[in-house]
């Protein structure tokens, strides 16, 4: 042993040595069932946990090496992180600045997602077990140990309980989600949210997340693939921002957390390039009627002028997200090579979040976005809109 360099609600962790490798790892004290059978299925859950958690390739997460048992007393071996948490970070350093805390956002949902793909539930998501280095790189600890220690335990901290764990129901990844978001509201405000009151956050992807896993509903809530899918078309549109050399509104306000709000499931563009078109005066399509959830007579193509239809007759597309990256804000036209970026970057996870798996079968994503005319004029929205790829009709909605 190296020295103690925590002491947390478990019990003590250590800083040692692994005689095998020469490696610094991070040792920390169990708190099992005295009784024995209790403690020997406890040590058989942290082992299970420890092989699910040892199969996970995410860089977000602390890997757990080894449990073992010195006489009685039982500890989890994990890798060494030398940063401090989260709460050590904001009770002296005081709330993260927006660009930090999105980051910090990203590199937690992907933590969780890898973490809830391999069917195992953290538990224990809060200040204490993120740990967070001076150059933002984030790392979340005890994936699957809390669960593995005591199964009737939950989150710990009141603070960071769901709701649903208040009123005494089982710990879920939807929980785990409610308790990110209570840990990104403390990382932008310095303290966690109080009586599930609405956070002010203002605006902006990152106040669209907070918001929506901190929903009471856990159903309601988005995934932790939904989040990291947010905040990637967050990211793409601020570089749009950055490449313009101008202010313009690019908060979501919160109309992509709105398209992803149904199942995300394992669809990913082929390749970086969608198909995109530019409807309104002037461009590619000129629709007849608004076309936002609509199913049209026409498929996006150039000289297109596409009608409304009923979605229950044979169709040649369909309009399955919209998005308004502007808000209420004035705003310059970007351009349409920003919008053609944008929309790249977005209608890959608006499709993905809902269009259900079993519909997404031979369609193709085609994007609409405005002429600088229809801009003007307030028609604004980015559509994303599926065809047959094999240029059949459809039948049918497709959103879920």
């Amino acid at each position: 042993m190296l020295g103690a360099i925590d002491t947390a609600a478990d019990g003590p962790v250590w800083r040692a040595a692994d005689r095998v490798t020469g490696n610094e790892v991070a040792v920390a004290q169990l708190c099992l069932p005295a009784d024995q059978d209790e403690r020997r299925h406890a040590r058989e859950q942290v082992l299970r946990a420890a092989r699910a958690a040892g199969r996970l390739e995410q860089a977000g997460l602390v890997a757990i090496h080894d449990v073992v048992t010195d006489g009685e007393v039982d500890h989890v071996v994990t890798e060494l992180v030398d940063a401090p948490t989260l709460g050590e970070r904001v009770a002296t350093g005081g709330p993260l600045v927006e660009p930090a805390a999105s980051a910090l956002a990203r590199q937690l949902a992907a933590a969780l997602q890898a973490v809830h793909a391999a069917g195992v539930v953290h538990r224990d998501v809060g200040p204490h077990t993120v740990l967070l280095a001076p150059d933002g790189t984030a790392r979340l600890a005890r994936a699957g140990v809390a669960e593995a220690v005591d199964p009737r335990r939950a989150t710990r901290g009141p603070a960071f309980l769901a709701p649903e764990l208040r009123a005494g129901g089982p710990a879920t990844a939807e929980s785990d989600l409610w308790a990110c978001g209570a840990v990104l509201h403390l990382a932008v405000l310095g303290r966690p949210p109080a009586d599930d009151s609405v956070p002010v956050l203002g605006g902006g992807a990152l106040a669209d997340v907070v918001t929506g896993l901190l929903r009471p509903d856990a159903h309601e809530r988005p995934t932790a693939r939904q989040v990291v899918a947010a905040l990637d078309a967050a990211r793409e549109l601020a570089g749009i921002e950055s490449g313009r050399g101008h202010r313009w509104w690019w908060a979501l306000s919160g109309a992509l957390l709105g398209v992803l709000a149904g199942s995300v499931l394992g669809f990913a563009l082929s390749g970086p390039r969608l198909p995109t078109f530019t409807y309104g005066p002037g461009g590619d399509v000129r629709p007849a009627g608004a076309l936002t959830g609509a199913c049209l007579s026409t498929g996006p193509a150039r000289d297109a002028t596409p009608t409304a239809v009923d979605c229950a007759t044979p169709h040649a597309a369909e309009v399955v997200a919209t998005l308004d990256p502007f808000g209420d804000g004035a705003a310059a036209h970007p351009g349409r090579d920003g919008l053609v970026r944008f929309a790249a970057g977005a209608c890959g996870p608006a499709f993905e979040a809902v269009v259900e798996p079993s519909r997404r079968e031979g369609l193709q994503l085609v994007g609409l976005v405005p002429t600088e005319a229809a801009f003007a004029a307030g028609e604004r929205g980015v559509h994303c809109v599926v065809r047959a790829a094999d240029g059949s009709a459809l039948t049918g909605s497709r959103v879920g």
